[in-house]
C-alpha cells in the first residue's frame, strides 16, 4: 500500500503536496495519507527509504524544507519533482505554476508585504479558510478531503485564466466612447472579468457555439449602457437581452436559463454598432 506522510493539523502547503502527489504522480492516486507529528517520520523510518511511503513537509527529507532556510516549501519541491520527471502535461504547468507560487509564497509568510496586508480580502485566501475549517471538520482526514476539492477547482479555474489571457490578446482593441474597448469571440466566461481588471473600460464578449452575447463596462456611472441596449433591442427584437440595473451589463442568453434566446449578432455587427455610437 502507497502512504503519503505529512504531519498532523497540516496547513496548506502540507495538502497541497500531496494534492499534486496523488493527482501527478502515476500509481499514487489511491494512496493513503497518514499524519504523524510534525517534524517525525512513519514508523520512525529514515524519511525517503522506502519506495512506497512519501514524507511531506515533514522528516527532513527531499520533500521537506524545514531543514533549509531557502525561499521554498513541501508544495514547491513536490512540484519541481514532477517537473523534472515530466509527469505533468505541458497544458496543465502554467496554472499550476500560479498555485504553487501562491502556496510558497503564503507558507513563507510573505503576505505580510501585500498591500494593506490586514485587509479582510485576504481572509478569504484558502491558506486562511484552513484555520477555520479546522475548526469545523475537526479531523485532518476530512480537511484533506475538502481542500483537494478546492484546489481541483483552483487548477481548473487558472487554466481558464490562463487561456483568457491569451484571448485577450487575440482580441480586437478599438477606442470607442466608451474609452478603450476589448472585441472578444470567446466561450471563456473569465474572459469579460479579466479583460476589465486589465484596464479595458468596455468589454464586449460573444460566445461562438451559441450566439450568447456578454457586454460589461467598468462600474462607472458614465459608462452607462441603456443607449447600447436599446439599439441591440431594435437590431435584433426576438433575441433575449437584459440590462443591469447598473446599467453596465448587457446580457444575452444564460445557461442558467435555457430558455433566453441567444443573438443572432455577429461580433463584426456588434463592433460596428458599439463603434458608431
Amino acid at each position: 500500500m502507497k502512504t503519503i506522510v505529512t504531519h498532523i493539523s497540516p496547513d496548506l502547503d502540507a495538502i497541497a503536496a500531496c494534492w499534486l502527489i496523488k493527482k501527478f504522480l502515476p500509481h499514487w492516486q489511491h494512496a493513503e495519507i497518514f499524519f504523524v507529528p510534525a517534524g517525525k517520520t512513519f514508523n520512525d523510518l529514515s524519511p525517503d527509504s522506502e519506495p512506497n511511503v512519501v514524507h511531506v513537509d515533514t522528516g527532513m527529507g527531499k520533500f521537506d524544507h524545514h531543514q533549509s532556510d531557502n525561499d521554498t516549501s513541501a508544495t514547491k519541491l513536490v512540484f519541481q519533482y514532477l517537473l523534472n520527471d515530466s509527469r505533468i502535461k505541458n497544458k496543465e504547468i502554467p496554472a499550476l505554476e500560479r498555485i504553487v507560487e501562491f502556496v510558497n509564497l503564503t507558507d513563507n509568510f510573505e503576505e505580510v508585504h501585500f498591500p494593506e496586508p490586514t485587509s479582510d480580502i485576504y481572509d478569504f485566501a484558502l491558506h486562511q479558510q484552513i484555520r477555520g475549517l479546522k475548526a469545523k471538520l475537526q479531523s485532518d482526514t476530512k480537511l484533506v478531503e475538502f481542500v483537494f476539492t478546492l484546489l481541483d477547482a483552483e487548477l481548473l479555474f487558472f487554466k481558464n485564466k490562463v487561456n483568457a489571457e491569451e484571448e485577450i490578446k487575440k482580441g480586437l482593441v478599438l477606442k470607442t466612447r466608451f474609452g478603450k474597448t476589448l472585441f472578444l469571440e470567446s466561450g471563456n466566461s473569465e474572459a469579460i472579468k479579466l479583460g476589465l481588471k486589465s484596464n479595458f473600460a468596455l468589454v464586449v464578449q460573444r460566445e461562438p457555439s451559441h450566439g450568447y452575447i456578454r457586454i460589461k463596462s467598468l462600474p462607472l456611472k458614465k459608462l452607462n449602457l441603456t443607449n447600447l441596449y436599446i439599439k441591440l433591442l431594435k437590431l435584433d427584437p426576438k433575441a433575449t437581452w437584459y440590462l443591469h440595473p447598473s446599467n453596465n451589463i448587457i446580457l444575452n442568453g444564460s445557461y442558467s436559463n435555457p430558455k433566453t434566446k441567444p443573438s443572432t449578432l455577429t461580433l463584426k455587427k456588434i463592433i460596428a454598432l458599439v463603434s458608431e455610437m
